[in-house]
């Protein structure tokens, strides 16, 4: 996509407000079921938007983490959000990098942190709002999401430590690749974890960057979002 049509859809957002006109397949398309606000956008919000548009800190004067902060219309590129019609949204055109220079959340940082949102995410905030952006008022009572060792933690382990924390010849005799393992701990720092405590699980220090104990502890540092899920995980009782 060439910059001249990116700044004549910026241009047309920010004059008119009108619904751009989009070349076929620019835009993965809306997720076909009714979406659940507090299940799955309120969560995108959160894990993708709120460290730059949350309570702390609101760049480019832009809040996600309230509905009248989030239903702004913005300064350059029309509404954020438009009920009913996510191709005039600008949020959704910007995560989905049709706005120059504007993706979001901004590329940066280490893997796993500022990811760019899955079609699958982008297809839920169209569906969304398409179907009327329903939010809930008064505070937001967050739904739950149960953190698994299978499908969300290994992952993370297998890539950032598998290369030494697994099989029988482990460092340490600390294994990364199964939850048992894991709780077992090793011999250097014993309970590695200590399930409903995340701030007594040495696991945390070591990964957050900040055991000086360990030869190169910044070897060893994870991205905030991970550790965050290492720390939920732990906290619900890293099952």
């Amino acid at each position: 996509m060439n910059k001249a049509f990116l700044a004549a859809l910026a241009l047309s957002l920010s004059v008119h407000g009108a619904e751009p006109v989009l070349p076929s397949g620019s835009l993965p398309v809306p997720a076909t079921y009714k979406v659940d606000f507090l299940k799955e956008v309120y969560p995108i919000f959160k894990s993708a938007c709120f460290r730059c548009h949350g309570a702390e800190k609101q760049k480019g004067k832009y809040r996600m983490d309230t509905k009248e902060g989030a239903f702004k219309t913005t300064e350059n590129n029309g509404p954020a959000i438009k009920p009913g019609d996510s191709k005039g949204s600008s949020v959704v055109l910007m995560v989905s990098g049709l706005i120059d220079e504007m993706l979001m959340p901004p590329p940066g940082g280490k893997p796993g942190e500022n990811d760019p949102l899955t079609p699958l995410q982008i297809g839920v905030l169209r569906a969304w709002i398409d179907q009327g952006a329903e939010w809930p008022a008064g505070p937001i009572v967050e739904a739950v999401q149960t953190i698994r060792f299978g499908t969300d933690i290994h992952p993370i382990l297998a890539t950032a430590c598998g290369s030494c924390h697994s099989g029988t010849d482990a460092a340490g005799a600390f294994r990364t690749d199964s939850a048992a393992a894991v709780l077992a701990g090793g011999s250097t720092y014993g309970k590695a974890v200590v399930p409903g405590a995340p701030e007594k699980s040495p696991l945390i220090s070591i990964v957050s960057g900040k055991d000086e104990d360990i030869p190169k502890p910044d070897r060893h540092r994870l991205s905030d979002k991970q550790v965050q899920l290492l720390r939920e995980w732990i906290q619900q009782g890293a099952k």
